[in-house]
């Protein structure tokens, strides 16, 4: 089914409608956002529209039972654990949990198919975004203007097309940053996007879009996702449908793979040998250090701060690195998933590790999981709004008529054939 018909006037003359997709965007912005974006304030924003949206009904669903006793059993965690307790990050990180459960709440209460609607609205013009801001470096670039943020240096133009130099001398094309901190980042959501048009909106141009956009930004992990995404998609392809469908889903294949494997193989080879390969020495360090972290407090973890994690790292550093000391010393993790359990031990990291894989905002669990966990193995990002209402999800308790295995589930899930439906009035419960 293809998207052409959304009513977009309609849902756009929708102040919840619109409220909603900011609060969305507003989560996407402090979960790898630039550090231009003031956490705090847009924490409270995002809480202050989820709250007028819902009618300043406050986790009141039914269905948030189980999510909540998690919450408290990392609250107790976090009061039991060895050592002494930050209040200021104790109130800094259940804020984005309450933020993440507010948004949540906001898709319980919406008709079918609205988080994949409004993922639309907002990822198409980030893809866009990416690939134009490309262009426009590589033929106006006299144009852009230097932004310090912190001690990054970025190029931007009109605050919207943004880039920044991550190695001199690595590569003739830039790599666009969106208005996340790194190209990295920018990937996770555009392979979303992907992921979107070929399993929900299922339309080829917007299929063609999010993959040049993923390429723009030349992240391994990014092209890793995206050949993973257009692998299963084809797969699909294949074993279903008529023989044209097939004979054309292989010519497609057949087209795409030599320039994407080349990309791939270059990329990898840029950051093992080349000029990059201080990325590949830096995620190695997190990855091997976090672990040694892991091993050493295994039940209760470190907590989230992060003078405990550096403390830690001195001590428990993966001592063969190439990384100079002034590299290592004050480093703080990129590797979300070992942060995950040195910071809340194996037992509570297995359950949040769970909720990867068993999210229901998408139908397609273990590809969702697979997307999530490889960009989280080079982003320290699952404790953000964003990716906590994904994660969260897994853990609401669904109708005794929906548990059954392959049962369809709540009613914000998307569905294909409800992209194409006239939204109707949001059905509350209680």
């Amino acid at each position: 089914m293809f998207i052409e018909s959304f009513p977009d006037i309609k849902v756009l003359s929708d102040r919840h409608v619109f409220a909603r997709r900011l609060a969305l965007f507003l989560s996407m912005l402090i979960s790898g956002g630039m550090l231009l974006f003031p956490r705090e304030p847009i924490l409270l924003l995002i809480m202050a529209l989820c709250l007028m949206i819902t009618s300043i009904r406050l986790l009141t669903h039914r269905h948030m039972f189980a999510l909540l006793i998690l919450l408290a059993v990392l609250l107790v965690v976090t009061l039991v654990r060895p050592g002494p307790v930050s209040v200021a990050s104790l109130v800094s990180r259940f804020a984005n949990y309450l933020a993440a459960l507010l948004l949540l709440q906001c898709y319980l209460s919406a008709p079918a198919g609205s988080l994949a609607r409004d993922l639309r609205v907002l990822l198409q013009p980030m893809a866009w975004q990416a690939i134009v801001t490309v262009l426009l470096a590589h033929t106006v670039g006299v144009l852009f203007t230097p932004l310090a943020i912190g001690e990054q240096q970025y190029l931007t133009l009109l605050g919207l097309f943004n880039y920044h130099i991550i190695v001199d001398g690595l590569t003739s094309l830039i790599r666009p940053d969106g208005f996340f901190f790194e190209p990295g980042v920018f990937q996770i959501y555009l392979n979303l996007y992907l992921y979107l048009a070929l399993f929900v909106l299922r339309q080829r141009l917007q299929v063609v879009l999010a993959v040049l956009a993923v390429l723009s930004t030349q992240s391994t992990t990014g092209m890793v996702i995206c050949l993973l995404l257009l692998g299963t998609a084809l797969f699909k392809h294949l074993a279903v449908g008529t023989l044209r469908r097939r004979a054309a889903a292989a010519a497609i294949a057949l087209v795409l793979a030599p320039p994407m494997l080349y990309l791939g193989y270059d990329n990898i080879t840029e950051k093992l040998f080349g000029a990059a390969q201080g990325s590949s020495w830096a995620r190695e360090y997190d990855l091997l250090t976090g672990m040694n972290i892991v091993v050493e407090n295994p039940l209760l973890g470190i907590g989230f701060e992060v003078d405990r994690y550096l403390a830690a790292s001195g001590r428990f550093g993966f001592a063969d690195t190439l990384l100079t000391m002034a590299q290592s010393q004050e480093r703080p993790t990129s590797n979300g998933l070992v942060q995950l359990f040195y910071s809340l031990g194996i037992p509570l990291g297995l359950v949040f590790a769970f909720g990867l894989f068993r999210q229901k905002l998408f139908r397609h669990r273990t590809l969702i999981g697979l997307w999530l966990t490889l960009s989280l193995f080079g982003e320290a990002l699952l404790f953000t709004p964003f990716f906590l209402l994904i994660v969260f999800s897994a853990f609401l308790v669904l109708p005794a008529t929906r548990r059954a295995w392959g049962a369809p589930v709540h009613q914000f899930v998307a569905q294909p054939e409800q992209l194409v439906q006239p939204v109707r009035p949001a059905q509350r419960t209680s």
